[in-house]
């Protein structure tokens, strides 16, 4: 009887850590992944924002998709900890990971790489609050005060925060979506923030300025930190099968582009012409255009 009480807890014990425990309690779309970590990701393809309450207080993870959205994270936090929110990690500069800032701040901090205040600047929608009120009488109470808040600190390359008892290592991604994109690791918990580098099977929007293998080196680096559990800028909560699966994708993406360029095919006759049925059950297939731009871009330069 005592052997398989033990096997019993083992096996419940086992089962804790496999899987994200649902947070049930805290409404739709959030998962408890450790003590203390929580996510919200409202559905497959919108912004995913998180919390990490330490004995020294609260760390988010981006400020979610809209104001909405924000407010019900605002809601959570004061549900899971008493703790003051003390630092807010943009992820990337768009604002759907940056338009809820100003919910958080102040009291919290803000940080992103180097360059995120300039990008966020360049990219500020000033009929972005307009826009989103339209949208319900909800939305148009949530949006009240609307401001753009910039970073207070930007860091260069690498940047360790020690809060409490956890370890934050913002690292940067380099010209893999926007103007300045962080990956946050915890080391000892062994949970990876992957920014917009790798989503759920979602043909990602990239930029003019983004190119494929730094987009393959962010996901070597990331893979390398061996992550049991990858929380991505869009999409639940998954593993390192998503870098495997943007792998595939924009590997046969630049073979595809490659041997098209080779036949002397122009860039509109590749992007009129070229099709990826392997990935048609994807989401964002009107994005494809602007990746093969990418792939053409990143072939013609070697």
């Amino acid at each position: 009887m005592k052997t398989g009480f033990r096997h019993a807890s083992l096996a419940i014990l086992l089962m804790s850590y496999a899987v994200p425990t649902l947070a049930q309690d805290l409404g739709p779309g959030f998962t408890k992944v450790k003590e203390g970590i929580y996510v919200y990701a409202p559905d497959a393809t919108t912004t995913t924002c998180s919390i990490v309450v330490t004995q020294e207080g609260v760390v988010l993870i981006d400020s979610c998709n809209n104001p909405l959205d924000s407010r019900k994270l605002l809601a959570t936090v004061k549900k899971v900890t008493d703790k003051p929110i003390v630092f807010l990690i943009n992820t990337e500069t768009h604002a759907d990971h940056t338009g809820g800032n100003f919910i958080f701040s102040p009291p919290a901090i803000i940080i992103n790489h180097e360059g995120a205040g300039e990008g966020m600047r360049k990219e500020f929608d000033p009929k972005r609050a307009e826009t989103l009120a339209a949208r319900s009488p909800e939305m148009r109470e949530a949006v009240k005060g609307y401001k753009m808040i910039t970073p207070h600190l930007e860091y260069r390359n690498k940047m360790t925060i020690n809060l409490g008892e956890r370890t934050f290592e913002l690292l940067y991604l380099k010209n893999v979506h926007s103007e300045a994109d962080t990956a946050i690791w915890l080391p000892k918990e062994r949970v990876l923030f992957a920014a917009s580098a790798a989503n759920v099977r979602r043909i990602i929007n990239l930029q003019p300025f983004v190119t494929i293998p730094e987009i393959l080196a962010s996901y070597r680096l990331m893979k390398s930190l061996n992550p049991e559990i990858v929380v991505p800028g869009h999409g639940p909560v998954s593993t390192t099968k998503i870098f495997d699966e943007y792998e595939g994708f924009y590997s046969l993406l630049l073979q595809r582009v490659s041997d098209m360029a080779a036949q002397g095919k122009s860039l509109e006759q590749i992007k009129k012409e070229l099709k990826m049925p392997e990935y048609s059950d994807w989401s964002g297939q009107d994005r494809l255009g602007v990746n093969i731009d990418v792939a053409y871009k990143s072939v013609k330069q070697n």
